[in-house]
């Protein structure tokens, strides 16, 4: 290995790993309620959530996305 890639790469020794967890409020939600996602990764998030919550919690509950003007948005709509 050169010596100049190991001098410009520095190892940092207690930096915590960040915890960006989202908790989504599905259990708050009535029918008709909904919430915006702003970016793709915490929508693909938020719908393999939905839909464990579901399966787990209330399994005749329904959420459907989709794709609008600023992200996505779930709704409750069962």
């Amino acid at each position: 290995m050169s010596t100049e890639l190991t001098q410009e790469i520095h190892i940092e020794t207690d930096v915590r790993f960040p915890l960006n967890r989202m908790s989504y409020p599905f259990g708050d939600m009535e029918p008709g309620d909904s919430f915006l996602i702003p970016d793709q990764r915490r929508a693909n998030s938020a719908r393999v959530a939905s839909i464990r919550f579901i399966r787990k919690y209330q399994p005749e509950w329904e959420f459907k996305m989709r794709r609008v003007d600023g992200g996505w948005r779930l709704w409750r709509v069962a």
